[in-house]
């Protein structure tokens, strides 16, 4: 799993090192079907203030459509955690739904909840 980033020049350099460690733990689990992981960290209203730190996270997976995940906060730890975050789930759901769907319903078993006990 590649991890790049590309920070505008208001953003402080550390924040890479931020990226990269909520990267590698968030998505760990997922490292062999992640191709890479792309953050972009912005901030949209230069020294004005407001919620202006803009973080979109794109991860491309093998064999499956990307997720984009667009997300702005005051500071910009918390607009990484965030769209980490919201990343690592979306990227489970995708795993998650793909595997179900292929492999159980095209084989045409239906899982069982509860069988009935005979009284």
């Amino acid at each position: 799993m590649k991890i790049s980033f590309h920070l505008d020049s208001s953003v402080p350099p550390h924040a890479g090192e931020l990226i990269r460690s909520r990267c590698s733990t968030a998505f760990a689990r997922f490292e062999s079907t992640i191709e890479e992981v792309y953050v972009t960290l912005a901030d949209v209203n230069g020294p004005k203030g407001g919620e202006s730190i803009r973080c979109v996270v794109r991860v491309q997976m093998h064999r499956r459509p990307d997720v984009i995940i667009h997300e702005q906060a005051d500071i910009f730890e918390r607009a990484v955690g965030l769209a980490v975050e919201r990343a690592s789930r979306q990227v489970a759901r995708k795993i998650n739904r793909r595997d179900y769907s292929a492999e159980s319903l095209r084989r045409g078993d239906v899982p069982i909840l509860a069988e009935a006990v005979p009284a």
